[in-house]
């Protein structure tokens, strides 16, 4: 039953399902916002923010090969292990707007050392918008109930999953990682009564209009919950050490613009993108350069081996004779031919 329910939302929807954890995700990043987006597979949620946000978008995976296929919709992508503590230091000068972590938590050794990380990332409006799946969806209780708990490919028990969260234990992270809750939602999958009738009655248990009631409640008809946390107002991050209460308001519409595309380290990650195009080209020159010098080197081998020919008495002969055919005068010997 439980791969049934992941077929149903873990289905990568061409459009904006909005009981869809991607469409819920989109529609909680602004106009042109400058994103990092961890964990961006090959490029699926990529390609909605930058269609649907025209977003300006920052991808870590893991894996190179799917790396690389979320090259199309990404303007970076770095393939890095999000468990490693050193994941991020190549954003070291970077802010964002939006952070998003979709489906990545329950893949992670330490998903609290992960979220303690992205602090530095953050503005005073910048938010961090998550979705996990949730472990006390009804078809997980339902499984237990007749003693079963199987991994599967995908959905809920995926078993790449490291880690299970219920929205108590998933409020218990985010509170631990300092951070606060601004909005919470959730994707849904309400389980017929007939179906949930089934399983109790396989295990003796009457289905009761209240027993059933327990199986269509919030958190058992959550199926992923979708989470937008932010930094508490103590613990916003400064850049640079600027103080930041001197710094004029900023509109949260122009924010990607006033506040993320000219940050210095925008800026700083421009001139080294300039600086590895210029060292290329530097490169090409030295090598046309090289292939240049050898075409030299080569007509100037082939000029002294025909200067050798021509010093040739066979070369003076044929001259000789093709003297003759031609009907010019030719003097005697062929020593002057």
């Amino acid at each position: 039953m439980n791969q049934a329910v992941a077929n149903h939302t873990n289905n990568k929807a061409k459009c904006l399902d909005t009981n869809h954890s991607h469409s819920q995700i989109v529609s909680r990043i602004p106009q042109y916002a400058q994103v990092l987006e961890l964990g961006c597979s090959s490029g699926e949620m990529s390609r909605l923010m930058k269609e649907n946000c025209q977003a300006h978008i920052f991808g870590v995976e893991k894996d190179p090969q799917t790396a690389w296929q979320a090259q199309r919709y990404c303007d970076y992508v770095f393939t890095e292990d999000l468990d490693d503590p050193h994941s991020l230091d190549a954003l070291q000068f970077e802010k964002f707007d939006v952070i998003t972590l979709v489906d990545v938590l329950e893949h992670l050794k330490e998903p609290q050392a992960l979220l303690e990380r992205l602090k530095p990332f953050l503005m005073e409006e910048s938010v961090v918008l998550l979705s996990v799946p949730n472990v006390a969806h009804a078809s997980v209780r339902l499984e237990l109930l007749t003693g079963d708990f199987h991994y599967e490919d995908a959905g809920i028990l995926d078993s790449t999953h490291l880690k299970f969260f219920t929205l108590s234990t998933l409020k218990a992270l985010i509170e631990r990682s300092g951070f606060v809750i601004n909005e919470l939602d959730y994707t849904w999958h309400d389980i017929p009564d007939s179906v949930i009738s089934r399983y109790l009655r396989a295990v003796d248990i009457e289905p009761t209009r209240r027993i059933l009631e327990h199986f269509h409640e919030p958190d058992a008809i959550a199926y992923q919950f979708i989470v937008s946390i932010s930094l508490p107002r103590e613990e916003e991050s400064t850049p640079f050490n600027h103080d930041a209460s001197k710094a004029p308001p900023m509109s949260p519409r122009l924010k990607p613009m006033a506040a993320s595309w000219q940050t210095w380290g925008q800026v700083f990650s421009n001139l080294q993108q300039k600086e590895q195009i210029i060292h290329g080209m530097e490169m090409q020159v030295q090598e046309y350069r090289q292939q240049i010098e050898r075409i030299q080197r080569e007509v100037r081998l082939k000029d002294e081996e025909l200067q050798r020919v021509y010093a040739t008495r066979s070369w003076r002969f044929l001259r000789r004779l093709a003297r003759i055919w031609r009907g010019e005068p030719v003097q005697a010997g062929l020593t002057h031919g």
